[in-house]
């Protein structure tokens, strides 16, 4: 979320999306407006074929448009994700990553918390969302969803998701090796 430049380097600007928040420390510090928590929630989603299909300088915004799922978790998640019908170039823009940035945030996971076993969250959702959690995806993880086991998709090639039912949720995810 933050950006420390030392304020003795030559004076620069930061990346688009970042801006001036104060000098402390010998540090200018920018905020980055487009920051997502570890836990957002998709409502489309993408297939390999079509990342595979994406130049690879557009990938990233891809991401933030949909989440890219193997066929089985799109089975799954077919009654609550809608595919991506148009990849394009003229479609990923800087502008359009600011709109999925807020998209994304419209349904986010709250109070993460890292654990001895893995991290906890909560979310409070107004539908059933697949919620993504920027943590790398590994056998040995399990998850529960309010006390219930939950199925944890591959996502984004290397990382986690979880159904989560609307209303307030309490998430698990705890790690033993396998």
């Amino acid at each position: 979320k933050w950006l420390f430049i030392p304020t003795d380097e030559e004076e620069q600007s930061p990346m688009p999306g970042y801006e001036y928040y104060d000098t402390q420390d010998n540090f200018n510090i920018y905020e980055n407006l487009n920051y997502l928590p570890m836990g957002f929630g998709y409502d489309l989603y993408f297939t390999r074929d079509q990342l595979e299909a994406t130049p690879p300088d557009l990938r990233h915004l891809l991401m933030i448009r949909g989440v890219m799922l193997e066929e089985d978790a799109i089975q799954r998640n077919a009654d609550i994700l809608e595919p991506i019908q148009r990849i394009t170039s003229t479609n990923l823009t800087y502008d359009d990553y600011e709109l999925d940035v807020q998209d994304r945030r419209s349904a986010t996971a709250e109070n993460f918390t890292v654990t001895n076993t893995g991290f906890t969250a909560e979310a409070n959702l107004e539908e059933d969302t697949l919620l993504f959690f920027s943590v790398p995806y590994d056998e040995g993880w399990s998850a529960a969803v309010n006390g219930e086991e939950a199925v944890i998709e591959r996502a984004n090639i290397g990382f986690m998701a979880v159904r989560v039912p609307a209303g307030h949720s309490e998430i698990t995810f705890t790690y033993l090796t396998p």
